[in-house]
């Protein structure tokens, strides 16, 4: 915490205070500047143990007449969503009917490649299995895709034939009309069998399409259970600390409060604020109330 810094702001805060209050200022605030500071590393250490290193760093500030507020810098759960926020899942591109010369799946393959290794810290190689699955999965529909174009033109240059064909029948009485004949037919079983292999490609990628959807699906589901997860840890890491710890606050006033910021913990990346009483703190302290009980009575909304 950068003492400096700490004294400007509450400079800046204690300027609405009576003279009263400033003449006390001095004293009071370098024991709360000392006793903020040491309980900041306590915050710290306990809380990078308690998490598996998900909090990274927490930054202290005292407001006069309110109380202290630790910042809590947080990576995982929250940082998993700010990834792929800046990617949004686009929905996949339209099935056509027929023609699937235009039908783009190139981002399928970009998005992938968005994934960061923030987002699975917990487990590197879930990470690189996620990573996988979602390769393959669009290079699948990307083939797919290549097949059908290929198909749908082969359809084309076939039918084109085949309209040159009756025309050349509807204006030729010569001997080579049977064998005209012989080939349109030919060429209308080779379109039939192709139009069987489109529609089969057709259900291929709507299928793989439809795998890549439900991974998407997973993947949120497990990023919401893991950020859960992080949030009740660090809750009762939090409250346990101030039980077990608190009384380091001594020169805290007992009117005012402690309160944390939980960097982008709440949802749609919101902070997450929690504030605890200084009073309920001490009562944990002193053993009147459990470090359940002091986690109850926090303040907590999102902002």
């Amino acid at each position: 915490m950068n003492t400096k810094i700490m004294y400007s702001v509450i400079a800046i805060v204690a300027g609405c205070a009576s003279d009263q209050s400033l003449a006390k200022a001095p004293e009071e605030l370098s024991a709360i500047v000392r006793e903020v500071s040491i309980m900041e590393n306590i915050l710290s250490t306990a809380l990078k143990q308690d998490t598996d290193n998900k909090v990274r760093a927490i930054n202290a500030n005292y407001f006069a007449k309110q109380g202290v507020v630790f910042e809590l810098d947080i990576t995982a759960g929250n940082r998993w969503h700010a990834i792929f926020s800046g990617a949004p899942e686009a929905p996949l591109p339209p099935m056509p009917d027929i023609d699937f010369s235009d039908v783009n799946i190139e981002f399928l393959s970009d998005q992938v490649e968005i994934i960061s290794e923030h987002a699975v810290e917990s487990s590197r190689d879930a990470y690189h299995h996620a990573m996988e699955v979602m390769r393959e999965g669009a290079e699948k529909v990307r083939d797919i895709a290549e097949q059908e174009r290929d198909v749908s033109r082969e359809i084309r240059d076939l039918e084109r034939e085949k309209r040159d064909l009756e025309f050349a029948t509807r204006h030729d009485n010569s001997a080579e009309v049977k064998e005209l004949v012989s080939r349109k037919n030919s060429l209308e079983k080779e379109i039939k069998a192709l139009e069987k292999q489109q529609t089969k490609l057709t259900k291929e990628q709507k299928k793989a399409r439809q795998a890549i959807s439900a991974k998407h699906a997973q993947r949120e589901k497990q990023k919401v259970a893991e950020q859960e997860q992080l949030l009740e840890k660090i809750s009762q890491s939090i409250s346990l600390t101030l039980c077990d710890y608190g009384s380091g606050l001594r020169s805290l006033p007992n009117d005012e409060y402690v309160s944390f910021v939980l960097d982008g913990l709440g949802q749609k990346d919101k902070n997450l604020i929690k504030i605890f009483n200084k009073g309920d703190i001490k009562k944990c302290v002193i053993g009147e109330t459990k470090a359940s009980e002091l986690a109850l009575k926090a303040i907590s909304y999102q902002f």
